[in-house]
């Protein structure tokens, strides 16, 4: 608990510099150092056999990750993923292996390497809106957590996730949409229903977003994407449960921004 409170502690001032800065480019460039860390885990955890498969994976994201940083790239989508394909369709070894490779490998660029630097898109409207869905979802997994372990007796999903709980996702959800609304009040230009209720549909998004992590450590048999992080594990199981809301908010902005 304590080495978790002190990471925490030691980090959040270096994140919330960043974003405050207003710099475009120093915020697109720390979300390409995060995506490449995380793509690293993944790929790590997904082939600790193949090297040849962690380079390509990591490759592949790095590139999805840049059609989104960098608006000129944007229509390259199609010709990366088309690449990906290719190279396991002359890649050696049985055709039941290389589909399922394809498939760890194609999953893994898309999470972490597209969807995750949606949050490079979303600055480009303003810091303050990365910095809202940040107060939310840390909010929220903060009394998530906590609620958990003191009060935690339901289990919310045990096949994917044992250590969660139906009293800490009522707790997440409580706190979230809470100081989604209040923060929401000097961050944001919504009108307060909208931000109500935009509050809630990140916190569900995130505990969907943490789920799907879980899962995929569940699959690969881990308990944690790694160690770089005292107290949290890898890069990964902090990224989690911000990448779903991230791009939840980088699409719905333009229908709530009046």
């Amino acid at each position: 608990m304590r080495t978790r409170l002190l990471t925490a502690l030691a980090g959040g001032p270096v994140v919330i510099g960043i974003i405050v800065l207003d710099s475009v480019w120093l915020f697109s460039s720390f979300i390409e150092v995060l995506t490449l860390v995380a793509l690293h885990e993944y790929f790590r955890m997904a082939f600790p056999d193949h090297g040849w498969v962690r380079l390509t994976g990591v490759a592949t994201g790095m590139l999805l990750s840049l059609t989104l940083v960098a608006p000129g790239l944007s229509g390259l989508f199609p010709v990366v993923v088309a690449g990906l394909f290719t190279v396991f369709i002359f890649a050696g070894g049985a055709v039941e292996e290389r589909y399922r490779h394809l498939g760890l490998a194609l999953v893994g660029a898309l999470y972490l390497g597209y969807l995750f630097p949606h949050f490079a898109v979303l600055y480009r409207s303003g810091y303050p809106w990365v910095l809202w869905v940040l107060t939310v979802v840390f909010s929220a997994d903060s009394a998530g957590y906590f609620a958990g372990v003191a009060l935690g007796r339901r289990k919310l999903y045990p096949a994917v996730s044992p250590g969660k709980t139906v009293e800490g996702s009522v707790a997440a959800t409580a706190a979230g949409v809470a100081a989604g609304w209040l923060s929401g009040w000097w961050l944001l230009t919504l009108p307060s229903g909208q931000v109500l209720w935009f509050s809630l549909a990140i916190v569900l998004t995130a505990q969907l977003g943490d789920l799907f992590e879980s899962l995929l450590k569940r699959g690969f048999a881990v308990k944690d994407s790694g160690a770089i992080l005292p107290g949290h594990g890898g890069l990964m199981d902090r990224l989690d449960s911000l990448i779903f809301p991230g791009v939840l908010s980088t699409y719905c902005l333009r229908f709530l921004q009046p």
